[in-house]
């Protein structure tokens, strides 16, 4: 077949989108006689996405997909912010009119943020006021936040479970439409929710339910067969339970893939199925889900639990069980979001590959999403970047006033010049507000934050553990002791003007971004973390232990970073799965 049979489709994960002008029974902010309703900047700096920007961000997207002449539209999970009824019927009327002005055709599965268990769950927000305050606005009066101006209580800031949840978008491919060639569930040809269920128990077998399950496969042109698969798992947990009662479910955010082997092994099997029909058919096949079947943070995880113990992202790390489980079910190239992380991870097993091809949020660093084609016995990925999107003054204004009364600091985001600028300070913002505090070890952080690149140099050449409390005032020992023939001067001169904070800072840009993260760090601090990596990896630093074992971790991970498979522009080749990216051999 010519690539001509098949058209690109646009790859989509995570735009979170919050409806900026959304109706919340809130008074929100008049801006030119438009209502809004904005998220905090204090809240953004805290989380690993943006939330007013999101309005644009997904607007910006589809609008990137029309000028391309894109048809198609494959909306990786969590489309919205979280799920409330208010924003989904805001994405709906929005995809709505992209479809009938454009001919956008949206094909979708969930991810955690969208839908909740077969009841829902409460949510709550805190939306600015014009003066700086804000005001909570929930879905129940249980909430409490001593500090707002205010509460509203709404149904509309209810999340939905299924399948109301599913019922509020009813035209991105959950549900038969009439221009689909062929469309299946695991359960039949039915579309019906009533005819989509499947068993699920509790430990202690005192819950028991029948949940739906939204995974379907469809031909939107003829050859081409996308196989959406519902990867959210939403386990019982043990004891008793109010009907409605959300804490009844284990929440779907860290079980992914790994959960999906216990509770919903159906879909593998039916997985299996569908390929054995496409191979026997002709049919193409690709395979989406919200979750990764791959670990897509290069190996480093032990390193991590090394470093911080066990993390949210170690936690959503599948194991090697589930890309065993790929394998045998016929997936072999197959497109996920969840974790924000623009990356490509592949293994072996024999003379089959999976490869998972990780796709970036619309809502925090590097802003973009994937274009696909279809070749002859080629799939070509194209990493489609929004950064250049312009920042919107009215939004800018109003952090400003909030700024002004809470006193936080926010770095320079207020002056980033464009969308990619702002995600990129988000980051460094991130590190302070959050992962400093909530994933780093104490001791680790307070000694990150007041050493320099140099330092780490001459810990590096230190042949006795240094313990982590000490390495600050041992560090600066060890420096006024030697004098500048002891160290090459010019390199730690330029290494003593790169804080440790900034390093983590690109540490984290390369982790979420990989080759697109590139664009953002300056060829000087590239050249002075490939020095300190490669130091590190020449030494002892991981058997002498002590803080020069932690900073080679530190350093051991950002190489696999760098060192990552093609990422951003590349093709694939079908038949061996091998990966190149611009060149005529393959890259792994």
């Amino acid at each position: 077949m010519s690539s001509l049979t098949f058209p690109p489709i646009a790859v989509i994960a995570d735009a979170h989108f919050h409806d900026l002008y959304g109706d919340y029974d809130f008074g929100g902010i008049d801006v030119g006689g438009r209502k809004m309703t904005a998220r905090r900047l204090t809240d953004t700096v805290r989380s690993t996405r943006v939330f007013n920007e999101s309005y644009h961000a997904l607007r910006g997207a589809l609008d990137e997909v029309v000028t391309r002449g894109i048809k198609y539209v494959v909306l990786l999970g969590d489309y919205s912010d979280d799920g409330q009824i208010a924003t989904l019927e805001a994405l709906r009327l929005l995809l709505g009119n992209y479809h009938r002005k454009h001919g956008l055709i949206f094909i979708a599965t969930p991810g955690n943020h969208d839908i909740f268990g077969p009841y829902g769950k409460h949510h709550a927000k805190r939306l600015l006021n014009p003066d700086g305050t804000y005001t909570i606005v929930a879905s129940v009066g249980e909430f409490v936040d001593d500090d707002a101006d205010g509460m509203v209580v709404t149904d509309k800031m209810y999340c939905s479970g299924y399948p109301a949840g599913l019922l509020a978008l009813p035209d991105i491919g959950f549900f038969r439409r009439p221009s689909d060639l062929h469309w299946e569930t695991p359960f039949g040809m039915h579309d019906d929710p009533a005819k989509r269920l499947y068993s699920v128990c509790s430990d202690d077998g005192v819950n028991q339910y029948q949940l739906m399950d939204a995974s379907y496969l469809i031909e939107p042109v003829a050859g081409l067969w996308l196989l959406m698969i519902d990867a959210n798992v939403f386990e019982p947990r043990n004891g008793v339970f109010a009907k409605g009662d959300a804490g009844a479910f284990v929440d779907s955010t860290h079980a992914g893939w790994n959960a999906l082997l216990k509770h919903k092994r159906f879909i593998l099997q039916w997985a299996k199925d569908v390929a054995s029909r496409a191979r026997r058919g002709g049919k193409r096949l690709l395979t989406f889900s919200h979750y990764p079947l791959l670990d897509m943070l290069n190996g480093t995880a032990e390193d991590e639990r090394s470093l911080m113990g066990e993390t949210i992202a170690t936690q959503r790390t599948p194991t090697d069980e589930v890309a065993r489980a790929a394998i045998d079910a016929g997936i072999g190239i197959h497109f996920s979001g969840h974790l924000h992380v623009n990356d490509t991870a592949l293994v072996r097993q024999g003379k089959d590959y999976l490869l998972n091809i990780g796709v970036p949020s619309l809502a925090a660093f590097p802003a973009a999403f994937k274009v696909i084609t279809l070749e002859d016995m080629a799939l070509k990925v194209e990493t489609a970047s929004i950064e250049h999107l312009p920042i919107d003054p009215a939004i800018n204004r109003q952090y400003r006033i909030e700024i002004n009364v809470t006193g936080k600091k926010t770095g320079h985001m207020l002056d980033a010049a464009n969308y990619g600028d702002f995600l990129s300070e988000h980051v460094d913002q991130l590190v302070v507000h959050r992962y400093l505090r909530r994933e780093w070890p104490n001791d680790m952080a307070r000694t990150m934050s007041r050493l320099n690149l140099g330092d780490l140099y001459v810990l590096g050449q230190c042949a006795q553990p240094f313990p982590l409390e000490d390495t600050v005032a041992l560090i600066h020992a060890e420096r006024a002791g030697k004098t500048s023939n002891d160290y090459n001067a010019n390199a730690i001169e330029q290494l003593d003007s790169i804080p440790v904070l900034s390093l983590l800072g690109d540490w984290y840009r390369l982790r979420m971004g990989s080759e697109m993260a590139l664009n953002r760090i300056s060829p000087a601090r590239l050249a002075a973390y490939r020095l300190l990596i490669e130091i590190y990896a020449g030494s002892s630093a991981l058997e002498i232990g002590g803080a020069q074992g932690k900073f080679a971790r530190i350093l051991r991970m950002m190489g696999r970073y760098l060192s990552d498979m093609p990422s951003r522009d590349f093709l694939v080749d079908l038949t061996s799965g091998s990966v190149t990216r611009n060149i005529d051999r393959p890259a792994y």
